[in-house]
Formats: C-alpha cells, structure tokens, sequence
C-alpha cells in the first residue's frame, strides 16, 4: 500500500511538472513562432536585442488574470488560423492589448537607470554611402541628449518624456497621428499643444478639443510608445546596405550598387521566388550600361546579389504582405514619423483656447546634437553651450563672430573643427537668404535649390503652411494659425 502512495505521489509531481514545463514552452518563440502568421514578427524577434527574451516576458501580464487574457486570445488566433481568416499583414498588438511597461521593460530597464544623473549618453557614429555613381562613403555622427546634457532649460533629452507627465489625445489606432499632447511640469504648471491639422478654428479650438477626446483615446506616454518595435525591429534596406558594403560583402566599386539596392529592396513582389529573379536581373543594368564592370567584377556582383537576397529575406515576408515600411518604428524619424509625430513644428500651444506661435519643441538639438555628415567628423561636445549660442538666431548670426571655416585661432575653436564648419557650408544652406525666404521662399529656392533646405528643414515644416511638402497652395489659409517669424 506505501508502494502504491509513492508511486502515486511520484506520478502527481511528474505530471505538475510535465504541465509547468508544457506551459512555460507556450511562452517561448519556438512555441509562438511556429504559427506559419508569425514569420516576419520572428525573424524579426530573431534579430532584435530581446531575441533570448521569451515571449510572455513582454505579451502577457503577470498574473492569473494576464496568463488567461493572452490564452482566450491565442484561442481567437488558433480560430483564425484554422478558418483561413487571419489578416494580412498580422496588425501589431494595440497599446491596451499590452502589459504596462512597469511590469515589462521597466523590471530590467527601471526609470532611475535612464534618468538618474542625466542618464546615459549615446553617441552614434556610423558610415553610410551615398546613391551616386562611385557610392560614396560619409560619416553620421550625433549625440543623443539624455536628461541633464547641455542648457536642461531648453534641451530637455529623449527620456524627459517618460521623466514628467505627459499625455497625448490620438484618434489613430496605432497613435501614428497625435492630435493633442498635454505636459504637466514638476513644478505643477502645465501646457497643451495641438495639432494644426486637428483645427477647424484657430482662434477657437474648445470644439475640437471636445470632438477628439470623444473620438480618440488619451493616454500618459511610456516607453513603448518609442519603443514600439524594439521585439520585432525590421531594419530599414538603405541601414542594411550601408552595412553590408561597410562590412565588405558589397563593394562599392559598382557603380550605383547603393542607389539600385535599395530600389530593389524597396519594391513589392507577390513571392519571394520572384524578389530573387528581380535582385538577380541587375545583372541586366549592369550588362546595358557598364558592359566592362560586368566583365571585370563579376565575382563581386553575383557577392552582391546574394547578400541582397539574403537581406530581401530579412526585411520582407510577401507571402504575409509585409515589407520594411509595413510596420513603422517610433523610434527616430529616420523611417517613419516617428519623434516628428509631436515634434513636427505644427503642434502649437492651446492658451484660453486659442492657438499661439508657440510649437512642441522640434529643432535638431532638442533630442540630439547637430548631425555631422561629411568624410570626416569632428569632435563632439557635450557641455553646456556658451551664452552667444542660446541666441535662436545664433546659427544665422555666428558669421559676425568668425570670418573663415577654419576656427583655429579663436575660442569657436575649443569645439569645433573646421570639418563641424563644413558640415553645413558645403550643403549650400548657408547661402541660402534667409531674410528673402520669409517673404519670397520660391524664388529663393529656385536659387539654392531645395537641397539645401532640406539640410535643417524636414517636409512638416513646409507642411505647417503648405497642404502638403510638394508646396501646393493652402486651401484653407485663413484657419491656419499665426507662425512665429523667428526660425527655430
């Protein structure tokens, strides 16, 4: 009778360990990866920062409660499977389906981490190459800011947002499109922006404001409101052949490999069978206009068409409809809107209901340093800007301070470099009139070119008076509230 006991106890405890060991597999990429749906969200998974991170660690609360939430939907995706009636593309989790980030990211990432002390700095310093003939090779180099880096009354860095309370009205179910954004400061004083787009009557918003918060959903902004894809990150194809030719696998000594790789990759296809016959027809380019190119480096373009391949394979799964645009990263503005969401220089301050020139704070330097993009990169400062530079006009200003692109020899110099200087004259952005672009910006573009704007202006800074960036005429110029004369 004892045997039986034992053996009844031992059978107990295998089966508890059994089922214990089933259920945390359900947990893991190898078990949520095995859904034929799930493709590119695992490769993806495969290649993010979180790959040996299990899938429940981020999907699925802690708790009774969260495990049988995340299983009542497996089951509605199980349904969905076995009818054929899944979507395509898979859409990416809404917000409210997701576990707080104070249960997620915040047990490994905690706030004090990424705040304290100003947080950690981050410099990114990476080549890229240029879409011409010779592909040329260019430096990328910023400093992100963190909290306490600089002039903190102005420049308040990345994690500032998740430091104080900030929330945000969308009626986008994605969040993609910010419509009102609401900031409560530490020392309780508060301000709220809104989006120009979002107006029907500057000079008297209380409706609108009214219409978006019944039609949109107001939130406090956290770290996966970036982060949105940091699990499943596909990498945009002009960053992987910038890689693939800085780590040798592509040579640049094919003309225009940059530009007809990322036209490639760029481009939908119905199969991958056919995204690979398309990647390998640029033999075809090559054999109608650089016959000897095709002759004398052959080795290296058939290298090249594998590694386009390989990367097709990575950052698009058209059996499931996604290509790399298909799921936008917040992270950035590189890709998608990402930052410029908010910081797009059209969200300006509601004060007694009425729009004001001031915006959301969207210069360059609010979030990082100046970008440096040339051959060669300077030294990057990181303490606090001298008084003469906190004037807003400073950049157009400084040549009263200097009168040649070498700063050696005057205190311009303990910073910056003569290639800092060049980073901007040689655009032809310095040339431009700005005086002249305030009253008659057609002319003067078609003088410099719009090249050189687009050097510090991204195309939502045209959009806050234009209709659009291709500078069609506003249709409805007299809702459009006042703009700041000052440049930012």
């Amino acid at each position: 009778m004892l045997v039986l006991v034992f053996l009844a106890i031992g059978a107990g405890a295998m089966a508890t360990v059994g089922a214990v060991s089933v259920v945390h597999w359900t947990e893991t990429a190898s078990f949520c990866g095995r859904c034929h749906t799930m493709g590119p969200e695992l490769k993806a998974y495969a290649m993010s920062p979180h790959r040996d991170v299990p899938c429940a660690e981020c999907h699925v609360a802690p708790g009774i409660k969260g495990f049988v939430k995340a299983k009542i939907k497996g089951m509605k995706q199980v349904i969905e499977i076995t009818t054929g009636s899944y979507p395509k593309p898979i859409p990416p989790p809404n917000h409210a389906d997701l576990p707080s980030p104070k249960v997620t990211c915040m047990k490994c990432h905690p706030i004090e981490q990424i705040t304290e002390n100003g947080g950690p700095v981050k410099v990114v310093l990476r080549p890229r190459y240029k879409a011409d003939e010779a592909n040329s090779r260019e430096m990328l180099a910023i400093i992100l800011r963190p909290n306490g880096l600089g002039d903190t009354s102005a420049l308040r860095g990345v994690h500032w947002h998740v430091d104080q309370q900030v929330t945000f009205t969308s009626t986008d179910e994605h969040s993609q499109k910010i419509d009102i954004v609401n900031v409560k400061f530490a020392d309780g004083t508060a301000k709220t922006f809104m989006s120009q787009s979002a107006v029907s009557l500057s000079s008297d918003v209380g409706p609108d404001v009214v219409r978006l918060a019944k039609a949109g959903t107001t939130r406090r902004m956290d770290c996966i409101d970036c982060h949105n894809r940091v699990g499943h990150g596909i990498p945009s194809p002009a960053r992987a052949v910038d890689d693939a030719i800085a780590a040798g696998v592509i040579s640049t000594d094919l003309p225009y490999v940059k530009r007809e790789a990322v036209a490639l990759l760029d481009a939908d296809y119905p199969s991958a069978h056919v995204a690979n016959g398309e990647i390998a027809g640029i033999r075809e380019m090559y054999a109608a206009k650089y016959p000897l190119v095709l002759k004398m480096r052959g080795e290296e373009l058939t290298r090249a068409v594998s590694e386009l391949q390989r990367i097709y394979r990575d950052v698009a799964s058209p059996e499931m409809k996604v290509t790399a645009k298909t799921y936008p990263n917040n992270l950035g503005h590189t890709t998608s809107a990402g930052c410029f969401r908010c910081h797009d220089g059209t969200h300006y301050q509601v004060v007694n209901r009425r729009l004001t020139a001031e915006v959301i704070p969207w210069a360059c330097a609010t979030c990082h340093t100046f970008p440096q993009v040339g051959t060669t990169v300077s030294g990057l400062a990181l303490g606090s800007k001298p008084d003469t530079h906190k004037d807003r006009l400073w950049v157009f200003n400084h040549k009263t301070a200097t009168s040649s692109l070498d700063p050696g020899g005057t205190t311009c110099g303990a910073c910056h470099s003569t290639t800092y200087c060049e980073n901007c004259h040689k655009t032809g952005a310095a040339k431009v009139n700005h005086n002249e672009m305030r009253y008659n910006h057609p002319t003067a573009i078609a003088r410099s070119g719009i090249q050189a704007c687009a050097f510090c202006h991204q195309p939502t800074y045209c959009s806050r008076c234009h209709d659009d960036p291709v500078l069609k005429p506003s249709s409805t110029p007299a809702t459009r509230p006042a703009i700041a004369e000052a440049p930012p």
